[in-house]
């Protein structure tokens, strides 16, 4: 066996027949949320399961990719993709249900990969309410159709025996998600066929969602850490010399996922009040803008305001800046590891409630804050130490947890 030595960051490089296959399903249309997979690119065989039929937005491809459309059932695509384990993101579909249930069957271990910050059922609950998924899904299967392809008949092919009782539970679950709402349906339907092998989530504190849905034990969660965030725990020698308060945003008004929060004219307003105190101080306003906003076109424009698209090193925009401001998405954790920040509250939050009761930032609300209310001057009461045991690594964890996990399979 052939391998380099692990340096940091670094990967084993295996000769590539004598390394675990794993199928990843996974969405491809977001560059950020494939890092960990780069990362251990040398060490596994990844093959990705991103769409039923292929995007023209996928970032994955430097790896191999195969879609649901070109299988008859889930016995096919197995044998097809020969694999020792398989990776989800989430198991909520009926593709996903039958893939895991059947992996499982034939003796291979499936995952459940943790992607960004968790929280719990109340959150999650909160926030589906404002979701379109009903008028999504519609189109989504209007659109299968029109293909040829038929997750009913998927499932069917894959049921066999006494499984095809499986059908109506199934049935009833997906009429659930798409009536009332998918953290709802896991909730008070958690169907066996839904539970993955075992759970890869960052820490104690990110696992709560699983604990609360799909009723998992603790013997089937392993803690990893967070890749895409240990990188932001080192400090940056080249700061950036431009005096700037950075906010880290969140796409609220417009998104693919159906989750429209506030209002465009609102997030305006936000965004110039934030610049009004900006300009009181005599500094730049800088705004990382979620994924989903690069194309928006309705931001303000100010020449006082800058937005941030695409940048490869958002730590040292982090460290350089003079404070942070924020709502609950994943990278408010450097910003409270490293700088005084300031969350704004729209509803109920998992993260900012556990992030309020470490003193890690303060938490003011959205629609009511006035420009005089920013101020930077209260410190955090909470060690940096603390902040990462918490949300990146917790004791026990180190950057190869992943690594070993997967490798001893």
């Amino acid at each position: 066996m052939a391998y380099s030595t692990r340096d940091g960051f670094g990967v084993f490089n295996l000769d590539f027949a004598l390394k675990k296959h794993f199928l990843v399903v996974w969405p491809t249309i977001r560059n950020d949320h494939l890092k960990t997979f780069r990362d251990l690119k040398d060490s596994f065989q990844f093959t990705f399961l991103p769409s039923t039929f292929p995007q023209q937005t996928n970032f994955a491809d430097d790896f191999e990719c195969v879609y649901w459309s070109t299988y008859r059932n889930a016995q096919e695509l197995l044998n097809s993709v020969s694999v020792e384990g398989i990776i989800f993101m989430s198991i909520e579909s009926g593709l996903s249900m039958i893939l895991n249930f059947e992996a499982q069957k034939q003796g291979k271990k499936t995952y459940i990969l943790q992607h960004g910050i968790f929280t719990n059922y109340r959150d999650y609950r909160i926030r589906e309410r404002l979701w379109k998924k009903r008028k999504r899904a519609q189109l989504t299967r209007t659109d299968q159709q029109s293909k040829g392809f038929s997750t009913l008949q998927f499932i069917r092919e894959s049921l066999t025996g006494w499984n095809r009782l499986w059908l109506f539970p199934l049935a009833l679950y997906t009429q659930l998600q798409q009536r009332v709402g998918p953290n709802w349906a896991a909730k008070h339907l958690p169907l066996r066929i839904k539970r993955a092998s075992t759970y890869l989530c960052f820490s104690p504190y990110n696992a709560t969602i699983h604990r609360e849905t799909d009723r998992v034990k603790e013997s089937q969660i392993l803690y990893i850490g967070s890749s895409e965030l240990m990188g932001f725990l080192k400090k940056e020698e080249n700061l950036n010399d431009q005096s700037f308060y950075l906010h880290i945003d969140q796409a609220l008004s417009e998104n693919s996922f159906g989750e429209e929060t506030v209002s465009k004219n609102q997030m305006i307003a936000f965004y110039e009040k934030l610049n009004d105190f900006c300009l009181h101080k005599e500094t730049k306003l800088y705004i990382k803008l979620h994924p989903e906003s690069y194309q928006s076109t309705w931001l303000p424009k100010h020449d006082n305001i800058y937005y941030l698209r695409g940048i490869d090193n958002l730590n040292q925009y982090i460290q350089s800046a003079l404070g942070c401001f924020g709502f609950y998405s994943t990278i408010v954790i450097p910003a409270i590891y490293w700088k005084p920040t300031i969350l704004f509250k729209i509803q109920y939050s998992g993260l900012q409630n556990e992030i309020s009761q470490l003193n890690a930032a303060q938490i003011l609300e959205f629609d009511s804050f006035q420009v005089e209310n920013l101020s930077f001057l209260q410190k955090n009461l909470v060690s940096q130490e603390k902040i990462k045991q918490r949300f990146v690594l917790p004791d026990g964890v180190n950057e190869n947890t992943l690594y070993e996990v997967l490798n001893a399979g």
